[in-house]
């Protein structure tokens, strides 16, 4: 089984939808996954995403099953950017936007599995309960289409389509989380290391280590080669 992790279009978020350039690229990218023999899919609920899938669903006819828990993560964090004299006030980000100097202090504990929730970004905010529940929504996906999380491998129900290919279009934020679930990291880990530009699709393929089990691996983070005919400008 292959799942591709998919990021929506160049957004227009005052109207949670997709800027000209975005609707360019969700062509694009319609071309790319018809190539792909995708089965099913899966979206966040949030404008910008199913503007994405919407040229895909189109042309390959098939529906579209939309889970509330993929939209874009909802909390953010204080970063006390002026205790430790990197900016002269604190600052009300995203997770994924530290500044590195600040991560780089404290890269030991955002790293550990157990003492990231520790660390004051994250410990007063809802943060850990909710990386837990999209991550538990994750794992209840992945079962539906017949792999069983079992530590870091996965048991393959009877009957289980193992040649099925899944696409999830959701978001930034949201979709490192998903990634650093597969890949034994960290949250803050991920969103500090990786990032997901518009349109672009992450692969993980589920590889089987015996008749009845499997285990993930992450083949492509990323890749955005599909938006080569419009440019590929993203550098942020």
């Amino acid at each position: 089984m292959k799942l591709f992790i998919i990021r929506h279009g160049d957004p227009d978020y005052s109207i949670d939808s997709l800027t000209e350039r975005g609707r360019r690229e969700a062509v694009l990218l319609r071309d790319r996954l018809l190539r792909e023999g995708i089965t099913r899919v899966y979206c966040s609920p949030l404008g910008r995403a199913q503007a994405t899938a919407a040229p895909f669903l189109e042309s390959s006819g098939l529906n579209c099953d939309t889970r509330d828990w993929l939209r874009e993560f909802p909390y953010g964090i204080t970063l006390p950017y002026k205790t430790y004299g990197i900016a002269d006030s604190d600052r009300r980000s995203c997770p994924w936007d530290v500044d590195p100097r600040y991560f780089a202090m404290f890269e030991r504990e955002l790293c550990d599995p157990v003492r990231w929730r520790e660390h004051g970004m994250y410990k007063n905010d809802a943060i850990g309960r909710h990386c837990d529940h999209v991550i538990a929504e994750l794992d209840k996906l992945i079962a539906e289409n017949g792999y069983i999380r079992r530590g870091i491998t996965y048991d393959i129900a009877e009957g289980c389509d193992t040649d099925a290919n899944i696409a999830i279009f959701c978001h930034m934020g949201l979709g490192m989380l998903l990634l650093s679930h597969f890949a034994g990291i960290t949250p803050p880990h991920a969103w500090q290391f990786f990032r997901m530009m518009p349109t672009s699709v992450s692969t993980v393929l589920f590889t089987n280590i015996s008749p009845r089990s499997a285990q993930t691996k992450i083949f492509m983070v990323g890749d955005t080669s599909h938006l080569a005919p419009i440019g590929l400008t993203y550098r942020g």
